[in-house]
């Protein structure tokens, strides 16, 4: 008799914890007798014919995964936009592709992108397939859930290399301007800086005086300090400065922005002031680094529900951590507000401004 299969695929930007739910997935699955099937590189799997899978097994899922960042299935954030195909011919092949491989139901692993996707492509137009989201992105800006797969082992990477940083503004009497990721929120920025004791935080989500960062630096260095920090979210702007934006109607409507380097722009302001200035972008060696401990607890914790509630057939669901314990939301219901940023009431924020780190104008 032959076992009955479930899919897991990962889509869009890679980031540690992805194993370490692919892991559990495995564990889970396997003693509920299913086998896991790997999606490779994300949608596009499914899309290819035949599908392009592996069939997952106690070699290939070991412990060695919780600590390893990626995903050993690939990941692919081109593969839907740039198909070259109509969104009625990417239903019908990615339908096929689930039937081909007699899946019963699917896992898709991604952030605010992929689950748009995911809803589009998947689960619409009653022909809805045995699907299950779980949130994934070092951003943290997946609506409903207070963490998504990635964050917190972003920030620990960017903490340890903003430690790094700050004893060479130290020797050499700097302020160093040190740019995170983040696209449209600031969860990651704000983090990164108040665990590493910057002087400044800046964010997509509030407004700010230029002229007060200057003034916050200088008072680093007439203090006494002798050298500042600054952590910034790579989509801030400036009066002056803009990153590009191309707006796309693909399979479904996004915004492509090419970010230009506002930690540079910044450092540059500072340099005005007489005071030395360095800038550092970290860029995607945010999304690499050994698993942390709470990304690796969270992905096992996301696996293992994720096949409960396929074997329970609970399909078109969105898992989400919440008040310390696993949740769901329609997808379809999540996919009407995707995102969320950083409010003013939020603690960090507040835990930040009274620490008396300048974060904008609020």
């Amino acid at each position: 008799m032959s076992l009955r299969r479930i899919g897991i695929l990962t889509s869009g930007g890679d980031c540690s914890g992805l194993n370490s739910i692919i892991r559990a997935a495995y564990i889970r699955a396997k003693t509920l007798g299913y086998e896991l099937f790997g999606i490779k590189r994300g949608l596009k799997g499914l899309l290819t014919d035949p599908p392009e899978y592996v069939a997952l097994n106690d070699d290939i899922c070991n412990d060695s995964m919780l600590t390893t960042a990626g995903s050993i299935i690939y990941s692919d954030t081109r593969a839907i936009k740039e198909s070259g195909r109509s969104v009625d011919e990417i239903k019908s092949l990615l339908r096929s592709g689930y039937k081909k491989l007699a899946l019963d139901g699917l896992i898709c692993i991604g952030g605010d992108g992929s689950l748009k996707i995911v809803s589009e492509l998947l689960i619409c137009n009653g022909q809805d397939l045995n699907v299950v989201s779980v949130p994934k992105t070092i951003d943290n800006d997946v609506n409903y859930t207070d963490l998504a797969i990635g964050f917190q082992t972003s920030v620990e990477v960017a903490v340890n290399a903003v430690d790094n940083i700050t004893s060479t503004a130290r020797s050499h009497e700097r302020a160093i301007v040190v740019e995170v990721m983040g696209r449209g929120a600031g969860f990651i920025a704000m983090n990164v800086g108040i665990a590493s004791g910057a002087d400044v935080i800046l964010v997509p989500e509030f407004k700010y005086d230029i002229e007060k960062v200057k003034a916050k630096v200088k008072s680093c260095f007439s203090s006494g300090k002798g050298y500042c920090i600054l952590i910034v979210a790579e989509s801030v702007e400036a009066d002056d400065f803009k990153h590009d934006k191309n707006y796309v109607d693909d399979v479904v409507k996004y915004t492509q922005i090419t970010y230009k380097g506002i930690a540079r722009h910044i450092a540059n302001e500072i340099k005005e002031t007489g005071i030395e200035s360095r800038y550092v972008k970290l860029g995607h060696v945010q999304r690499g680094g050994k698993t942390s401990i709470n990304d690796r607890l969270l992905g096992s914790m996301f696996g293992v529900e994720a096949v409960n509630l396929i074997n329970n057939h609970d399909y078109g669901k969105l898992l989400c951590y919440v008040n310390n314990k696993i949740e769901t939301i329609d997808i379809k219901t999540a996919v009407k507000n995707p995102n969320k940023t950083l409010s003013k009431d939020d603690p960090y924020v507040n835990i930040a401004k009274q620490l008396g780190v300048y974060v904008g104008e609020i």
